[in-house]
């Protein structure tokens, strides 16, 4: 969820819109959560207040898909998504929030 709605702010910066109305228009539409909202406007200002680290974030991603490989169950997107977590890892996010996963998808940390 946070992995998608981090490309979904990325794509806005990049074709013009303000980010920040992003937020405003997801967390008003069919597909709102209270998490876009919460995180939305730090995430924009590239500030990741810790309330739960992205390392944790990473480690029950981990648990998750090895469960999911114990009973057959495909999971390509949640794999995809814990391999943003490991870069963000790698570069030293380990502690901040895991909404500041946004960072191995701008350009600044690379895999």
């Amino acid at each position: 969820m946070m992995a998608t709605f981090s490309e979904g702010l990325l794509l806005s910066e990049k074709v013009g819109l303000d980010p920040n109305v992003l937020v405003e228009v997801v967390s008003l539409g069919a597909i709102s959560a209270p998490m876009y909202s919460l995180k939305g406007p730090s995430m924009v200002k590239s500030l990741y207040p810790t309330a739960f680290p992205l390392k944790h974030q990473q480690k029950d991603m981990r648990l998750a898909l090895g469960l999911a490989e114990s009973v057959s169950q495909p999971t390509p997107i949640a794999a995809a998504a814990n391999e943003l977590y490991k870069v963000a890892k790698s570069h030293g996010l380990s502690d901040s929030d895991f909404s500041a996963v946004i960072e191995a998808l701008k350009g600044k940390v690379q895999s």
